[in-house]
């Protein structure tokens, strides 16, 4: 095969691909019947809403979106098997297609298989441990919490790209938690201790800090377990007081209040500089170079350019929320919680971890349309025949590269999939109440401590010696 040949094929194949692959980029906007109707506690209209995708490129998100509508809604054990279809889902989407990878290099990250953001596969866990604790096994929640810092030091281990998330300090609180409450006070303590280390984390990645609580559970397990010296270097650093080391778990109601939605990808496009000089043909390299003058512009200022290539980035932006504080109340008691996760802020840091990677490929993918556009006008240029022959030519591999460019810029879009239905921030708030009956109200504050929502958990019952661990969701 010549040249000629070789271009014209590429570029017919970059056509083909483009006029049946689309873009399939419009997620957000899918989703929207879905959470309009969760904002206002219709489950079933949320659940109606969805729809389940062809194929797989959106499958995972699917199972993601339904598992948490149906926790929402009590359904804890249809909730656990969508959770468990997504757990192997994701398994599977490791064994990547050729075909997709390839199609996705043509056309947009959106042919690509959604796999899930690594807080993502994360929260699948909590929410399991969640569904457990309501149908009444602790032991599988337990199970859950210990599987989910596992996965996530195995994401971190795999990533190509620096990840600041290594270890949810939320879910090792609370694995430290569940195991006081099963008495196992060693593996709590341990697990207290991991919760410190990962809130350490926290406050240098997303600035959020260890809860003055866990200072509180640290020492008093520590007395509970003859750690007398430990208990004392705990009680300092907290600079806790002797009221606030009496009691016991077993005495609490654990609330875990969730608010808000997560942030969500948008699309962004930006314009990089194909220089005079530059070799085209070596995709990877100019894209690292294009990558590099992204960061850098001086570095090509005064040169001249000779396109201006447009790509598609996605972008996470916070979806804005009221809510700044929660309080619980029950029995004649209340208490402010206590935030525990602020999703927003590693899904932003998270990203950005992984920002230029998602550039160079979209580079490259934008350098191979192009490329193939002007290989075929090229082709054209080169065929034999007379002058009029050569004109007419000339011009149709112009139209066929102009066209190739068309849809080239037309299904040139950012894959802004994400787990669109997650709240943005969790909460903990725990009192101490004796054994029976009692109406609990959950309380979502604004900056400015004005009650902007509340809701009763009606009828919670507290058994003498056993904890209670719930959660709620709030939407505004």
């Amino acid at each position: 095969m010549d040249t000629r040949s070789t271009w014209l094929l590429r570029g017919v194949s970059v056509l083909l691909l483009l006029v049946f692959t689309g873009c399939g980029a419009a997620y957000s906007r899918y989703m929207g019947g879905s959470l309009k109707r969760m904002g206002n506690r219709d489950y079933e209209g949320a659940l109606a809403k969805l729809e389940k995708p062809d194929g797989k490129t959106n499958k995972l998100l699917y199972r993601l979106e339904k598992g948490l509508i149906f926790h929402y809604q009590g359904q804890y054990e249809f909730s656990n098997r969508e959770f468990e279809k997504a757990e192997r889902l994701i398994d599977e989407l490791y064994t990547r297609s050729a075909s997709r990878e390839v199609a996705a290099l043509l056309t947009n990250d959106a042919i690509r298989p959604y796999t899930g953001e690594e807080f993502e596969r994360v929260l699948i866990h909590y929410y399991r441990a969640m569904n457990y604790q309501r149908l009444g096994d602790s032991q599988a929640a337990l199970v859950e919490c210990r599987k989910a810092n596992l996965k996530l030091e195995d994401y971190a281990k795999a990533a190509d790209y620096k990840l600041g998330y290594r270890n949810d300090a939320f879910l090792q609180y609370m694995t430290g938690m569940l195991y006081e409450a099963e008495g196992e006070l060693n593996d709590a303590y341990v697990s207290y201790r991991d919760a410190e280390n990962g809130y350490r984390a926290y406050r240098k990645a997303f600035g959020l800090s260890a809860p003055r609580s866990l200072g509180r559970d640290l020492a008093r397990t520590a007395q509970k377990l003859g750690f007398e010296q430990e208990a004392a270097q705990h009680i300092l650093q907290y600079k806790l007081l002797p009221k606030e080391l009496e009691g016991d778990i077993g005495e609490e109601v654990v609330v875990f209040v969730e608010s808000g939605f997560v942030a969500r990808k948008h699309q962004r496009e930006i314009n990089l500089p194909i220089m005079e000089g530059d070799d085209t043909g070596e995709v990877w390299m100019l894209s690292d170079h294009l990558v590099y003058r992204h960061h850098h512009p001086h570095a090509y200022r005064g040169g001249r350019v000779k396109y201006w290539l447009r790509v598609a980035l996605p972008e996470y932006r916070e979806v804005f929320s009221q809510v700044q504080k929660v309080r619980l109340s029950g029995g004649g008691q209340s208490v402010e919680g206590t935030m525990l996760e602020n999703l927003n802020s590693i899904a932003l840091k998270n990203f950005a971890e992984k920002e230029d990677r998602i550039l160079l490929r979209t580079v490259a993918r934008a350098l191979t349309k192009y490329m193939a556009a002007k290989g075929i006008e090229k082709a054209f240029e080169e065929k034999d025949g007379d002058d009029g022959e050569k004109l007419v030519n000339e011009g149709v591999g112009k139209l066929l590269g102009a066209l190739v460019n068309l849809f080239g810029a037309a299904t040139e879009a950012a894959d802004t999939r994400s787990w669109l239905s997650l709240p943005g921030r969790i909460d903990m708030a725990r009192l101490a109440l004796p054994p029976g009956k009692v109406d609990l109200t959950v309380e979502f504050l604004d900056g400015g401590g004005r009650v902007i929502e509340s809701q009763v958990i009606p009828a919670v019952e507290i058994e003498k010696g056993k904890p209670v661990f719930l959660n709620y969701r709030g939407y505004r």
